[in-house]
């Protein structure tokens, strides 16, 4: 694996803290859960979160489900059991073939060289395939946190627009962008930010609370056209042969 891969380690760990928010689960699956459907690649399995929502969902053939961490493709074969359900632990860059969808969440932040990361999960699209890509989102709420979380890096629309265009190769593609779970971002500014706060110990408690109350009429109230956000997401459709 090379340097400019994920610190294995990060990415899982934060994965393992969010494990039990089942209602932010459900609610980020429902970003993409409409494209959920024949051959699909998922780039980072974690713990089996989202691992197990796409082995639910019908209209999905087969999941390669890969992670740069031992431990998580370990974790995810125990909890997760599929004949779907391919696992391996690989990086993207070497992974060959072609999908329908690709998924990746908090994965791009972890890799150095994202450009060359994002432009092999473009050549892997069909055509009519789409990439659904969430990173965190706004460099002005990077903090100690994300440097010890293995982040290299937050996203803004911008950046990322500029990524997307020269991963895609001006070639036929659709993209949409949002920011996504603005009470999150506040929460995060305000913590992290403005006090300081290092992680705790005792962080589930909170996250648990947060996915119990806010989360679900967050849901029902949050527009889509919001101006920041925790998280930004790009949809990319690779438009299909006439």
């Amino acid at each position: 694996m090379s340097e400019n891969t994920v610190a294995s380690a990060a990415p899982f760990e934060s994965a393992a803290g969010m494990a039990d928010a089942t209602n932010y689960a459900d609610w980020t699956f429902s970003l993409f859960s409409a494209v959920a459907a024949g051959a699909v690649l998922e780039v980072g399995c974690g713990v089996g979160t989202f691992t197990k929502r796409l082995a639910q969902a019908p209209l999905i053939t087969h999941i390669l489900s890969i992670d740069v961490s031992n431990s998580a493709v370990s974790v995810c074969r125990d909890a997760v059991r599929s004949p779907k359900l391919e696992l391996r632990h690989a990086d993207v860059r070497d992974v060959s073939g072609t999908f329908d969808l690709v998924v990746c969440m908090n994965v791009l932040e972890h890799i150095e060289d994202d450009l060359g990361a994002l432009s092999h999960m473009v050549r892997l699209l069909r055509p009519g395939g789409v990439l659904f890509l969430l990173v965190p989102a706004h460099q002005f709420l990077y903090t100690p946190f994300d440097r010890e979380s293995g982040h290299y890096r937050r996203y803004s629309r911008r950046h990322m627009h500029g990524l997307m265009r020269r991963a895609a190769m001006g070639e036929g593609w659709k993209l949409r962008q949002f920011y996504f779970n603005s009470i999150g971002a506040l929460g995060y500014y305000a913590v992290y930010k403005l006090l300081g706060r290092a992680p705790r110990a005792d962080s589930a408690a909170e996250i648990g609370w947060f996915d119990r109350y806010v989360v679900p009429v967050q849901r029902l109230l949050e527009p889509r056209a919001i101006p920041f956000g925790i998280s930004l997401v790009s949809v990319l459709h690779r438009q299909a042969q006439p």
